[in-house]
C-alpha cells in the first residue's frame, strides 16, 4: 500500500491544494468560480498564446503558418524573454552540420533521450524526452527553414551520472554567435510570426485563464492598455510565460536552490518570469511536474569546460570551507552548482594563481565581467589576494593544513601526470605554483528555474486527476517534465522551447473550437 501512495496522491491531498497553492501565492479557486464565459469578448483568435519568448514565438509562427489566427499576450514591454538573454543554442543529434563538424557522426536520437534520461536522474518524463530527443533534428531543420541556421558544433561538460557512450559533441551554435544568438533567434521568429499575421501585445500581462466547467479553457483576462480585457480562445490557450525564475515565494515554497540563487547570486532571467502562466495553471486544476530544479553557472571560468568555441581553458580549482575539493570543476557547469549547494553554509572557493591571472581577469572572471587586472574587485574584497597559499587559507578562514595539501596534491598530479588523481577534472591541468594565489567565493549566475505545470507529449496539461485539461497547452519552462533536479546540458532550454512550442501550436490548431 504504501507504494501506492506517490507523489500525484499527495498533490491530491488538501495539504497541497490548502497550504502549497497559498504559499506559492495562489489562493485556490475552484472549476465552478472560473466557469463563467464572458457575454462579450474583446478580442478573439483561434490561439491565444501567453508569452512572447522562444516558446511563445515558436508557437506563434507555427500556428499562423498552419492556418490558424494568434493572439500573443506579453507581459513585458519587449518580447523575447528570457531566451533573448541566451546565446541561442540548441541541443540537437544527427544534423547535418554535427556530421560535417564533429566527430560524434554515429550520433543519433536515442543516444540523445539516454543522455537526458541518465542526466534526469529519475525525475524526468521520459516520453516527454523521448519525443524531444526525436523531435530535435527536425527542429534544427525547421529553425534553418526559417532563417536560423546553425554555425557550428561543440561539446558540453560532463555529468558523472551519464555513461560515456551517450555523451557526444551536439551543443549548435546559430550564425550570429553564441554572444548575440538568443536575440537573433528571438527578433527572427518574431518577425515571421507579425509579418503572417500574428498579434503580439506588448505590456500585457495575463491575469487569469477563463475555465468552463464543461468546455475547458475557453480564454483569458489580461490588462491592455490601461483596461482589463478577455480575449476568447476559440480552439487553445498556449501557457509559455517561462518559469518562477524571480519568484522568491515561488522558489521557497518549490525550489530551495533556486531561492538560494536569488538571494546570493546574479540572476539574468526576464524580470517578467514571476511563475504566473504556473499558477493560473495551478488554479484551474493543472498538476505539477519535476518541480524544483534549476539552472545555474559559477561566475568565473576558472577550471570549467570552455563554454564557447575556440575559448581557452582557465586552469584553476574550487574548495570548500574546509580546503577541500568536492567536484571535478570541469563537469557540467549546473551539476558543479549542485555541488556548490551541498556544501556546508553553501559555500565554496574559487582558487587561482598568477599564471592563470596572466591570462586576464575578463577571461577568468567570466560572466562576471570583472575588470581585466581584478584591482577594483581586491579593493572591493570580492577577490582575495595573497602572496602565500597559508596567507591565503587565513584571508578565507579555512583550514591551511588542508588548503595547503590540497594545492599540493593537485601540483604533484600536474607535474607528474597531468591528470587529476582526485576528482577526475579534464579541463586546465596546469599547475598552480606562481604567487601570489587569488580566490573569490563561488556565487551563481542564475538562469532560471524548473518544473512547471504537468504536460504529456502533445503539449496539452494535465489535472491533478491524470486527465487534460480541454483547450489548455504549456511549453518551455512552464512546462515540467523534461528536465531533472538541475539542467543537463547548455542547449536543452532554446531546444525545448523550440519543440514544445510547436507541438502546442501544431496541437492547438486541431482543435475542434469550443464554439462551433
Amino acid at each position: 500500500m504504501g507504494k501506492d501512495i506517490g507523489r500525484r496522491a499527495f498533490l491530491k491531498g488538501t495539504a497541497f491544494t490548502s497550504l502549497g497553492l497559498v504559499a506559492a501565492g495562489c489562493a485556490p479557486k475552484t472549476v465552478e468560480e472560473q466557469s463563467a464565459i464572458p457575454g462579450t469578448w474583446d478580442k478573439e483568435a483561434d490561439v491565444v498564446i501567453i508569452g512572447a519568448g522562444g516558446t511563445g514565438l515558436a508557437a506563434a509562427v507555427e500556428a499562423v503558418e498552419a492556418g490558424a489566427s494568434v493572439i500573443v499576450l506579453e507581459k513585458g514591454s519587449v518580447y523575447g524573454g528570457s531566451t533573448a538573454f541566451s546565446s541561442g543554442i540548441v541541443l540537437a543529434a544527427a544534423t547535418k552540420i554535427q556530421k560535417e563538424l564533429t566527430d560524434s557522426k554515429d550520433d543519433n536520437a536515442e543516444k540523445l533521450y539516454n543522455f537526458w534520461n541518465y542526466a534526469g536522474e529519475g525525475i524526468v518524463n521520459t516520453d516527454l524526452i523521448k519525443a524531444m530527443a526525436d523531435g530535435s533534428l527536425d527542429c534544427v531543420e525547421w529553425l534553418a527553414a526559417h532563417g536560423i541556421e546553425m554555425a557550428e558544433v561543440y561539446p558540453s561538460g560532463r555529468v558523472p551520472t551519464v555513461p560515456d557512450e551517450f555523451i557526444a559533441t551536439r551543443i549548435h551554435v546559430n550564425t550570429a554567435g553564441a554572444a548575440g544568438g538568443g536575440k537573433f533567434h528571438c527578433d527572427t521568429l518574431y518577425n515571421i510570426a507579425t509579418a503572417a499575421g500574428v498579434e503580439v501585445l506588448l505590456d500585457a500581462p495575463v491575469e487569469k485563464l477563463i475555465r468552463d466547467g464543461d468546455k475547458g479553457v475557453v480564454g483569458v483576462t489580461a490588462s491592455s492598455a490601461g483596461a482589463q480585457i478577455n480575449v476568447k480562445a476559440k480552439k487553445g490557450v498556449i501557457l509559455a510565460s517561462g518559469g518562477f525564475d524571480r519568484s522568491t515565494e515561488m522558489s521557497r515554497t518549490f525550489s530551495p536552490h533556486q531561492l538560494w540563487a536569488l538571494e546570493t547570486g546574479v540572476c539574468y532571467c526576464a524580470l517578467t518570469n514571476t511563475g504566473d502562466g504556473i499558477r493560473m495553471g495551478m488554479e484551474v486544476g493543472a498538476d505539477l511536474a519535476a518541480i524544483g530544479g534549476f539552472i545555474g553557472m559559477p561566475t568565473t571560468n576558472v577550471g570549467m569546460t570552455p563554454t564557447l568555441p575556440g575559448q581557452p581553458e582557465v586552469p584553476g580549482i574550487i574548495v570548500n570551507k574546509h580546503g577541500l575539493r568536492f567536484v571535478a570543476e570541469s563537469n557540467h557547469y549546473a551539476y558543479v552548482m549542485r555541488a556548490v549547494f551541498a556544501q556546508e553554509d553553501k559555500t565554496a572557493w574559487t582558487i587561482w594563481d598568477q599564471k592563470t591571472m596572466d591570462l586576464g581577469g575578463t577571461l577568468v572572471s567570466g560572466i562576471s565581467y570583472m575588470s581585466d587586472d581584478m584591482a577594483k574587485e581586491i579593493a572591493e574584497g570580492k577577490v582575495i589576494k595573497a602572496e602565500s597559499v597559508q596567507e591565503l587559507a587565513d584571508a578565507l578562514g579555512v583550514n591551511p593544513a588542508n588548503l595547503e595539501r590540497t594545492i599540493a596534491t593537485w601540483n604533484e598530479d600536474m607535474n607528474s601526470s597531468g591528470k587529476d588523481s582526485v576528482m577526475g577534472t579534464e579541463f586546465g591541468l596546469v599547475s598552480m605554483e606562481t604567487p601570489p594565489y587569488y580566490a573569490t567565493k563561488v556565487i551563481e549566475y542564475n538562469l532560471g528555474s524548473l518544473g512547471g505545470v504537468r504536460i504529456n507529449t502533445e503539449a496539452k496539461v494535465i489535472d491533478l486527476h491524470g486527465n487534460p485539461i480541454p483547450h489548455l497547452y504549456a511549453g518551455g519552462q512552464t512546462a515540467g517534465g523534461h528536465m531533472g533536479a538541475f539542467y543537463p546540458s547548455t542547449g536543452t532550454g532554446v531546444i525545448a522551447t523550440v519543440y514544445f512550442g510547436r507541438v502546442a501550436a501544431k496541437n492547438a490548431v486541431t482543435e475542434t473550437a469550443w464554439d462551433a
